[in-house]
């Protein structure tokens, strides 16, 4: 990026401080933050000011620490609610989702993680804490490894490459479980996560996509695993998913295409 002229490095800095707020982290200190993003601490501290002053950022509970405000959560929102592909897809995940009492989503990845930009699920089943913009991590959720599937053996390459850098001890405990994911995928087309992001928790993803393959998402479907077992996941759950899959896809390369 140092080469791009039009390239704006404070704005870049100020939203990779915006990055490091997750559902895990809801609330960071500036030495945190600086560690995250690499940045220097007071650089961070001008940046949280900035933001804290915008209303990106606001105080946290704990003392010294600083959280998103409603101002990146109003950003979040009308991203979500202006994504073609979310709104097309949902009656359709709905559908599947009440079909099999699962729940179903859609999610892109960013960096480590896959970020959920749409889900559905039936009003029966016991649901676990997910949401529209929560985050699963690519090497160790069906989401992720859906995703790995579907972007072709160079990109999965370089993506595990740069993953193993950055997430050290994840890949050595996943490496082997992201390989026999990636194994099932070429011969079925779909991967199989059994109590892998949850004990109690199977699911099963496959890949969005678009035609030039430019672009790939994921898809998963799943619940507690009393009620979703293996054979109905590889099944009946697997071939809907592959079904939607293929329909979203032609969507995902025309909104590629705006």
């Amino acid at each position: 990026m140092k080469q791009d002229r039009q390239f704006v490095t404070a704005l870049a800095r100020g939203l990779s401080v915006l990055r490091c707020f997750t559902p895990d982290s809801p609330e960071l200190g500036t030495t945190e933050i600086a560690e995250r993003t690499g940045l220097p601490q007071p650089t961070v501290w001008r940046l949280c000011h900035t933001l804290l002053a915008l209303g990106y950022l606001i105080p946290g509970n704990a003392r010294d620490k600083v959280r998103v405000g409603n101002s990146v959560l109003a950003l979040g929102y009308a991203a979500a609610m202006s994504n073609e592909l979310s709104e097309f897809a949902y009656p359709y995940m709905r559908e599947i989702a009440h079909r099999f009492e699962a729940s179903i989503s859609l999610a892109s990845c960013e960096g480590s993680r896959m970020i959920i930009v749409q889900r559905a699920s039936a009003p029966t089943i016991l649901r676990l804490n997910l949401h529209v913009g929560s985050a699963l991590p690519v090497l160790n959720s069906a989401l992720g490894w859906a995703y790995l599937g579907g972007i072709g053996r160079d990109r999965r390459e370089a993506v595990l490459a740069e993953l193993q850098k950055t997430e050290p001890a994840a890949w050595r405990q996943y490496k082997g479980d992201v390989a026999r994911a990636q194994a099932q995928y070429d011969t079925k087309g779909f991967v199989l996560a059994l109590g892998n992001y949850h004990p109690h928790v199977n699911a099963v993803g496959v890949p969005v996509i678009s035609a030039d393959r430019t672009r790939v998402m994921a898809l998963n479907c799943g619940g507690a695993s009393a009620a979703c077992a293996p054979e109905r996941l590889v099944g009946p759950v697997a071939r809907a998913l592959k079904e939607l899959a293929g329909q979203l896809s032609t969507r995902l390369d025309m909104v590629g295409r705006h």
